[in-house]
């Protein structure tokens, strides 16, 4: 169901223990709520958990205790997937597949326009490589296909793990760009080291290791 206003997007975890290993845990009684229409900007140091809680909001690491919601629904349901969006730093792309294939494959899963996705490619640069194969790619235009293809269609929430590593400054800026707006519609978590100028947060969020 389409929500225009994205007015009801919410991330609420309690009291959260979760880990890799047995007796390791990464994230120990957490406890966070996100809601509405914001940009937050989730900090911490090297160890501090930012990835596991990327791995929770996304619903396939299930917490060893605790909750984790998205707009009211467990993390892990269809249904709350459907409705948020992650981006995680690492790509995961078919190599031979071209990146037009790769964006209508994207947009087939999402429910989503391919038109708009291919839109969003080429206003970052990626008009000349739409029609080769991912393995021939940079390392900026890869991450910059990977983040089109995790944010497409019309999603409440999106978590964002270092969207502007790699990329050319351009792309940093019109990436920025797409954020701040999203940031005035839904919920935006964003994991980054540093903001590119011009990139105005809500709130911010730290974890502690």
């Amino acid at each position: 169901m389409h929500r225009p206003s994205h007015q009801n997007a919410a991330i609420e975890i309690r009291d959260v223990t979760v880990g890799y290993t047995e007796g390791k845990p990464v994230l120990s009684g957490l406890s966070a709520s996100f809601k509405g229409r914001s940009l937050v900007w989730v900090q911490g140091g090297n160890g501090a958990g930012k990835s596991t809680l990327v791995e929770l909001c996304s619903g396939y690491l299930p917490p060893w205790q605790g909750t984790v919601q998205i707009n009211g629904m467990d993390a892990g349901t269809p249904e709350a997937r459907s409705t948020r969006r992650i981006c995680r730093t690492q790509p995961a792309l078919y190599p031979d597949m071209t990146v037009r294939d790769h964006i209508v494959l994207a947009s087939r899963c999402a429910r989503a326009d391919m038109e708009a996705g291919l839109i969003r490619a080429v206003r970052l640069g990626l008009e000349p490589w739409l029609d080769h194969a991912a393995k021939t790619l940079s390392t900026g235009n890869t991450r910059k296909l990977w983040y089109v293809m995790c944010t497409l269609g019309d999603f409440d929430c999106v978590v964002l793990d270092e969207p502007f590593n790699g990329i050319d400054q351009e792309s940093v800026e019109k990436v920025a760009e797409e954020i701040c707006q999203w940031g005035g519609e839904r919920l935006v978590l964003l994991i980054s080291h540093t903001l590119p100028p011009g990139l105005t947060v809500t709130d911010d969020f730290h974890l502690h290791p």
